[in-house]
């Protein structure tokens, strides 16, 4: 199975114009070169892949570029000098979905990248790598604690 998977990734990469595709899209691919290969045996390899950090399991999605969604969608997410708020002399590490959402589309244009991001799975991506957490009581608001002050001001 495994010139398969290497013929099959790359081109995935290349393809793919959304940062997460469905994790039976590439299930899909790898039958499609490979068959012969049963489900046992393609779940034991996804696994694996997973597990070697070639590819990201989340959900029901798979992310193929794990370089690619921590230099262009967490790196930006982490500096608060990417942020308006921290521009405006705010250092309390709170973020509406709105900023994350500037920040990434701000990012992207400033590196003429071409990607399709869902916001909502960008959230609940940084809020399971406890990156990020949700405001209570307050909708579409999160704590950054990267973007707390480091010492008083």
């Amino acid at each position: 199975c495994e010139p398969v998977i290497s013929k099959v990734l790359p081109v995935l990469r290349q393809q793919q114009q959304d940062l997460f595709i469905d994790t039976s899209q590439l299930v899909a691919a790898i039958k499609e070169q490979s068959p012969m290969q049963d489900q046992g045996t393609i779940d034991k390899v996804i696994s694996f892949l997973n597990d070697c950090s070639e590819l990201l399991l989340f959900g029901v999605l798979t992310i193929l570029d794990i370089p690619f969604l921590c230099m262009y969608i967490i790196g930006p997410l982490m500096a608060p000098g990417n942020f308006p708020y921290h521009l405006e002399g705010r250092h309390d590490g709170v973020v509406t979905k709105e900023d994350i959402l500037h920040v990434l589309e701000t990012f992207r244009a400033s590196h003429k990248k071409s990607f399709t991001v869902n916001i909502d799975i960008i959230i609940c991506l940084v809020k399971a790598f406890e990156l990020a957490f949700a405001v209570e009581g307050k909708p579409n608001t999160f704590l950054f604690p990267s973007h707390l002050p480091t010492k008083k001001l």
